[in-house]
């Protein structure tokens, strides 16, 4: 399997949710529930990603560390749907690795990611990955909840932008959070879901090399409606890695197309 350690960029996958939208997920149905009843759809994002050059594919388990999964009604075992996850993403090519991923649990909740991050690793992740973290407090608690699986973790913080610069959402310094988080232990850090520009690329050129671990960066690509062309987005995202940031991939609105057009530019 591939080594997160290797030099040089790493490609990363792109979007899972806004994908799926696009291959009919309706309007307020989570990717998990798909999970259940249209589990071929989750098996084929995750194999075009690969076949665009992901060498590290996200689960599609983003909801697994909140309530939403509850409130949809989804019935099933989190462990199941872990299960079943990581068993869809290793249906692809033998030298990809398998991140069991979430994303923001519910505030005060810290245990809902302790719950995730076992049932993930219990399924057999290779690494897991905290993703669109946005406050420092809760993304120190999903650091932590993850690496007491003895598994490396990831983490990544969805920036804002004001006044040209990147902050976290309460206005705090995003930079010192992911060296807080690097200190802590997390084996990479970075951002996702943050829209490709200037503001971004600011920040990369002054945070690589000053971190410790592997810096992430997942932009999106925009929202419907407004969502960048696949060479765009790739040439823009590929300044990045100039820059500096190791590893590399697609949030909200960045599709297989728009990996594939990275990939070449890597």
């Amino acid at each position: 399997m591939a080594s997160i350690h290797s030099t040089g960029p790493i490609l990363l996958d792109a979007a899972m949710g806004t994908t799926l939208q696009a291959r009919g997920l309706p309007d307020g149905v989570l990717p998990e529930e798909w999970l259940l009843t249209r589990p071929e759809e989750i098996a084929a994002v995750h194999a075009a990603h690969a076949a665009a050059g992901a060498r590290i594919l996200l689960s599609c388990t983003f909801n697994c560390a909140s309530e939403r999964l509850a409130r949809r009604g989804v019935q099933s075992s989190l462990f199941e749907i872990c299960t079943r996850a990581l068993a869809l993403a290793r249906r692809t090519v033998p030298v990809t690795e398998v991140a069991g991923a979430v994303g923001p649990g519910d505030a005060g909740q810290a245990g809902r990611y302790r719950e995730a991050f076992r049932a993930l690793a219990g399924a057999g992740a290779d690494l897991l990955w905290a993703e669109s973290q946005w406050e420092p407090g809760e993304a120190r608690a999903a650091l932590l909840a993850g690496l007491a699986t003895g598994l490396r973790t990831v983490v990544t913080l969805t920036p804002v932008a004001r006044a040209g610069r990147l902050l976290l959402p309460g206005g705090g310094d995003l930079a010192g959070a992911l060296r807080s988080l690097a200190a802590e232990g997390a084996a990479a850090v970075g951002l996702n879901c943050g829209f490709v520009g200037p503001a971004l690329e600011r920040f990369v050129s002054d945070v690589a090399g000053t971190l410790p671990v592997p810096l992430v960066v997942k932009p999106s690509a925009g929202l419907p409606g407004q969502v960048l062309p696949p060479e765009e987005w790739a040439e823009r995202v590929a300044r990045l890695a100039a820059l500096g940031a190791d590893w590399l991939g697609g949030c909200c609105g960045a599709s297989p197309e728009h990996l594939a057009a990275l990939s070449l530019r890597l």
